[in-house]
């Protein structure tokens, strides 16, 4: 049983990777506690349902026009600097809907630009963290163990940020 886990996790035996695994985890599921909090605040603002199916919309979307786009950039320009100014965009998003929530100012068309602009940072940061997961892995014969941990963290941490 131990062994089992040992080759479930031995990508996990790299530094670089434990430290990326530990800051995904957290900004993965704090990137989906906000999605759900912020369908929240536009049904409690407006009461309607098509609101809240346009705010998430309004957040999904972006990541599909942008992830082929920002796949090529990633090949392109430093993975790591990409995955820092998404992690940035990300956090001053989450700040000015903090802002406007507890200064009661926030507005329906707050939500909507700031899931736009939430949006666009997952479609630029996630397929920069895939890209950057390959130079993070140093045994190549744990490449395909790191996917498989990076794809089932990923998962594991959208259910638990929903959850919240």
């Amino acid at each position: 049983m131990l062994n089992r886990f040992h080759r479930t996790t031995r990508a996990l035996r790299s530094r670089n990777v434990r430290l990326f695994f530990t800051g995904q985890a957290t900004s993965v599921t704090g990137s989906w506690m906000q999605h759900v909090a912020m369908g929240w605040l536009a049904y409690r603002l407006t009461g309607s349902t098509v609101v809240l199916g346009a705010i998430a919309f309004a957040s999904q979307f972006p990541s599909v026009v942008m992830s082929p786009l920002a796949g090529v950039f990633a090949d392109r320009w430093s993975r790591y600097r990409m995955v820092v100014w998404a992690q940035v965009l990300g956090m001053a998003q989450a700040v000015i809907l903090a802002g406007l929530v507890v200064s009661d100012l926030v507005e329906i068309w707050h939500l909507y630009a700031l899931s736009v602009l939430l949006g666009v940072t997952r479609g630029l940061d996630i397929p920069a963290r895939q890209a950057l997961l390959v130079r993070l892995v140093q045994e190549p014969d744990d490449l395909p163990n790191a996917i498989a941990l990076n794809s089932s963290l990923f998962n594991a941490a959208r259910l638990i940020g929903a959850a919240a």
